[in-house]
């Protein structure tokens, strides 16, 4: 039996699918034959740690196919991540090419196959394989951006195959297809449950199918046609809106107020092409929306917060003026400020009380100060010299505007596609776009609709208070 779970934001998708687990469960199907899949490897462990935060008596060990399909791929053809084409293989090709390649990866350890690349060859190739297309077909949608040559892409895509032979290497559409080609599946299940499901590529599409008839198998998936922002790296929307179930509509929002929900609707009501007719009710709290024209405006030293840029140099400039008002906070690359600095100032105060600290502790404080410049009765401000002054500054302001260290960051900063699935008391939603973003909206109908979705999802993300930071340049100001 097909079940497809639809939920505007906040509506409690994932949710549903746990409930459904437990269900599952309850009814007899062991843990073992119950897939759990999620599109990034994120998405993954909280479903996994939400469960276990209702069924205590378990451990992750317990629940291991709370996964991306990648690594169902992954793991039931027994690879190793030696295996793996990583950024430097990349980049060999591009010189054997002559082409250009500064960055070529997937996304770091979200294993969903999203592949990146500041080469527009390597791009096109990539999308061809999770669209299950050629290159030279992909060329012809006429979707990119740069100046692309037709026999070098085809060229390009032939040395990428024969570089993958020799050297015994795959990426992870690879894993996939392999996937796809195997016979019977190591992995056996009796239901398996897709979060996040419009984001999946064709190729997603294909593995869920093969899973569903090698096992005569329950499926279930969830997800929202309006938040499919992942278009550019082949996921295919028209799949999940298409998918034959039994269809069940979540309604009421548990964290969208009705005056975010009003802007939002005005975005995603632009959408022109395939969608899903649905019914969604906001939170009875109004909201509020407030206009700005720069982040210096808004007072952050309180409660939780999401900044959002559409791509990453449009937030350049938000670290250094956080740092610059001691705010902790947290981008895709970590923590503003890293937590052992923090805990070496308790060990260095503990030290000078004349306190026992554990040797490994004491020597990697004792390493922030030079040899001969260890002084017990100075403020670690005044003994860690091996501390850049900036750090310590900023440290000390931090500090002094209480922050908690032992907690997650209040402030988080993000592009639009970095926080699909996250939300905040509080956001802030710049709304500049870069000329690049703007040509490509206007490549087609389905790139201009996936722009829509990019923005109601930012604008979707918010609990209470949304902060909109116009543009300087009004041609660039997306129109909310």
């Amino acid at each position: 039996m097909r079940y497809k779970v639809v939920g505007p934001p906040g509506t409690g998708k994932t949710r549903t699918l746990l409930n459904e687990v437990q269900n599952y469960v309850k009814k007899g199907t062991s843990l073992n034959r119950i897939g759990y899949f999620a599109f990034t490897k994120k998405a993954a462990g909280e479903a996994r740690d939400r469960y276990l935060k209702v069924e205590t008596h378990l451990s992750k060990k317990d629940i291991k196919y709370f996964q991306t399909l990648h690594s169902l791929a992954f793991n039931n053809l027994g690879l190793k991540e030696e295996n793996v084409m990583q950024e430097l293989n990349y980049k060999r090709i591009g010189e054997e090419c002559g082409i250009q390649v500064t960055y070529a990866s997937y996304e770091i350890n979200s294993w969903n196959g999203i592949f990146s690349s500041d080469s527009e060859y390597l791009n096109l190739i990539n999308l061809s394989r999770v669209r299950q297309t050629s290159p030279l077909e992909e060329l012809d949608r006429n979707e990119h951006l740069g100046k692309i040559e037709r026999f070098k892409l085809d060229a390009i895509a032939k040395e990428i195959d024969d570089y993958k032979k020799v050297n015994g290497l795959i990426d992870f559409t690879d894993m996939l297809d392999k996937f796809l080609d195997k016979g019977n599946i190591k992995n056996k299940f009796d239901v398996i449950f897709v979060d996040e499901a419009q984001d999946l590529s064709l190729i997603q599409w294909k593995m869920i199918k093969k899973i569903e008839e090698d096992n005569q198998c329950d499926v279930w998936v969830a997800g929202d046609d309006d938040q499919a922002i992942f278009g550019w790296a082949g996921a295919d929307v028209d799949s999940f809106i298409d998918w034959e179930s039994k269809e069940i509509p979540l309604q009421q929002s548990e964290r969208v107020p009705s005056e975010i929900q009003t802007r939002a609707l005005g975005i995603i009501n632009r959408v022109q092409d395939n969608r899903i007719d649905k019914e969604y009710f906001p939170k009875k709290e109004e909201g509020e929306i407030l206009i700005q024209f720069k982040l210096s405006a808004i007072d952050m030293t309180k409660g939780d917060w999401l900044i959002l840029a559409r791509t990453n140099p449009l937030l350049k400039d938000v670290g250094r003026y956080l740092k610059s008002q001691g705010l902790f906070f947290e981008t895709a690359k970590g923590n503003s400020i890293g937590k052992a600095l923090y805990e070496d100032i308790g060990y260095w105060n503990q030290m000078r009380k004349g306190e026992d600290i554990p040797e490994i502790q004491q020597q990697r404080v004792l390493e922030r100060i030079k040899e001969d410049e260890i002084h017990c009765h100075l403020e670690w401000y005044d003994a860690f010299t091996n501390v850049a002054s900036p750090t310590k500054d900023y440290l000390r302001s931090m500090l002094a505007n209480n922050e908690d260290f032992n907690k997650e960051p209040r402030i988080k900063v993000s592009t639009i596609h970095g926080a699909k699935g996250g939300e905040a008391t509080n956001v802030v939603l710049y709304l500049n776009q870069t000329t690049n973003t703007m040509k490509a909206a206007n490549k087609s109908v389905a790139k201009q609709d996936e722009e829509y979705r990019v923005w109601y999802v930012a604008v979707t993300r918010t609990i209470q208070k949304l902060y909109l930071i116009k543009c300087n340049n009004r041609q660039k100001e997306f129109k909310i």
